[in-house]
């Protein structure tokens, strides 16, 4: 994480407002199906999520983030003297669909974690905050990190560490790059929670061989392709690189993709030319990339009917962006 952003701003506690707006996460896939994992992904500009943080006579907050959003403000009180939740109101005025592939939960909990600090006055790290407060990067840190910092991560498996995955390289990818997320016309089983846990404990770790294909792969061709704004070299790697992670879990959900829906679509992207195809984490979400915008919308026009475009977007380059009032 960048040094200005591993200390929270400490607020003055006569603040009447703070908001926090994010981007969402795209994973391309990790390095291997056991710790320390590690993996690459990239942050991009929708759909955002946008968390405030306002007084209130008791802690509140909508109904539908009341078991997440009390257990961050119990987390918080570890920071405190104080033995009953802050009197808060915290309010989503935007969040990504959960469980696409957006990484949307991981944006939510340290926007509602990081905005009830910052009102409340409170320092700590920016790991701290991620890994105590608000209980993110058992597995993946690309979502921690993008949120700090923005632009494609490149995460490195720690070494038997229980901090957070280190950075290898963080890349700024050309504005005008976009990319189309989508998600297939069929309701599909979705990985989270208790089933994402029992999945990752029937898996072995990969092959020695194939941690250092994939490695290689991120290291000395997706990354070097993003650097110099190759998009066909960028695209066509990272297309290569989430097919052969995705072969870490064939035996669990069915081959590199997850299930026949996605699978289908990536195929039918593939075969009109769309490179830069791939599962965003479980799915069902699917990314596409393009050079342009332009051309984005001619795939976009002639998808197969029912499939759902969750965003058109850019890469986001820069960190969350913080309001006070």
């Amino acid at each position: 994480m960048q040094k200005a952003n591993n200390v929270i701003p400490t607020g003055d506690l006569q603040e009447r407002m703070v908001q926090i707006k994010t981007g969402a996460r795209l994973h391309f896939g990790l390095l291997d199906s056991v710790e320390p994992f590690g993996g690459l992904g990239v942050m991009v500009q929708s759909p955002t999520t946008k968390v405030t943080v306002t007084t209130s006579e008791v802690f509140s907050c909508p109904t539908p983030y009341q078991e997440r959003f009390r257990e961050i403000a119990k987390s918080i009180l570890t920071l405190t003297e104080s033995v009953t939740l802050p009197a808060v109101r915290l309010d989503v005025d935007s969040n990504a669909e959960p469980h696409c592939g957006l990484g949307s939960g991981t944006q939510l909990s340290l926007a509602a974690a990081e905005a009830m600090l910052m009102f409340l006055g409170l320092d700590c790290s920016a790991e701290h905050l991620a890994l105590a407060i608000a209980g993110r990067g058992k597995r993946s840190a690309v979502g921690i990190h993008g949120y700090f910092g923005g632009g494609m991560v490149f995460e490195a498996p720690s070494s038997g560490s229980t901090d957070l995955n280190p950075v290898i390289s963080r890349t700024a990818l050309p504005s005008t790059w976009c990319v189309a997320v989508l998600k297939p016309s069929l309701e599909i089983g979705q990985v989270f929670g208790l089933s994402e846990v029992e999945k990752f404990s029937k898996l072995a770790a990969a092959p020695e061989r194939l941690r250092e294909s994939l490695f290689e792969l991120a290291a000395d061709h997706v990354v070097p392709a993003a650097q110099r704004g190759d998009f066909i070299g960028f695209s066509e790697s990272l297309q290569t690189y989430n097919r052969t992670s995705g072969q870490l879990f064939a035996s669990i959900q069915g081959g590199p993709y997850n299930g026949l829906e996605v699978t289908s679509l990536i195929g039918w992207l593939v075969e009109r030319g769309v490179a830069g195809v791939g599962q965003s984490s479980w799915g069902p979400g699917v990314f596409a990339w393009f050079e342009s915008y332009e051309h984005a919308e001619t795939i976009i026009k002639r998808l197969p009917e029912g499939v759902q475009v969750l965003t058109l977007t850019h890469p986001q380059d820069q960190p969350r962006q913080l309001a006070a009032l």
